[in-house]
């Protein structure tokens, strides 16, 4: 119910973090490091403002206010572009690898994430990715084991709210603040993405 004043106190965090990323951007030019320092900067979440009743500030959904996060690489070797598609938290890594040019150690089990480098020359191929949250429901606590998942593509959001077995399905390219649930309208779609999303939790 106060969603302009959360986005006032929103818009006041950000500007403060924007400043001090600022600082440290600075620091680094001083010390004359910019040149061949790879800088990486990546919040793990975002934040609800008040679009859903019920969350607090995040954290208990799988909407994309909560899911959309920051991933921004400077490198001098890399120009300014916006990958459109979407990226997987799981993607920083290899990402970060193949821009220092440092090889995955194959002793080691493979990741799960690829390298968003080719999106920058439009060779990225989007891959699903998979979310869980923890709905604490009426007892005020996160729950121990996530009780809400989701899967979603550039164009589609599926989430299965694990505690009371509802589903929902939202087209984001028609509707990206995900208000009307078309799981009736798309059955099939559901059908899909239902079985991706079972085939990815079977392997967590």
């Amino acid at each position: 119910s106060n969603r302009e004043q959360n986005k006032k106190f929103y818009d006041k965090l950000f500007d403060a973090a924007d400043e001090y990323l600022g600082k440290i951007l600075s620091h680094i030019e001083e010390l004359g490091l910019a040149k061949n320092t790879l800088i990486v900067i990546v919040s793990d979440h975002g934040i609800s403002v008040g679009e859903k009743f019920g969350e607090r500030a995040y954290g208990v959904f799988c909407y994309d206010y909560t899911l959309t996060a920051t991933a921004l690489f400077c490198h001098p070797n890399i120009a300014p572009t916006k990958v459109k598609n979407q990226v997987r938290s799981i993607d920083v890594l290899p990402t970060i690898l193949e821009i220092l040019d440092i090889k995955a150690d194959s002793k080691y089990e493979k990741f799960q994430g690829e390298s968003v480098i080719p999106f920058l020359y439009g060779k990225g191929i989007s891959k699903i990715a998979f979310s869980q949250s923890g709905n604490p429901l009426n007892t005020g606590k996160p729950p121990k084991e996530p009780n809400v998942w989701a899967v979603r593509t550039d164009d589609w959001k599926f989430i299965r709210n694990i505690h009371d077995g509802t589903e929902e399905l939202y087209s984001l390219k028609d509707d990206p603040r995900e208000e009307n649930n078309v799981i009736s309208r798309f059955p099939q779609k559901a059908v899909e993405l239902r079985a991706q999303l079972d085939l990815i939790a079977s392997d967590t």
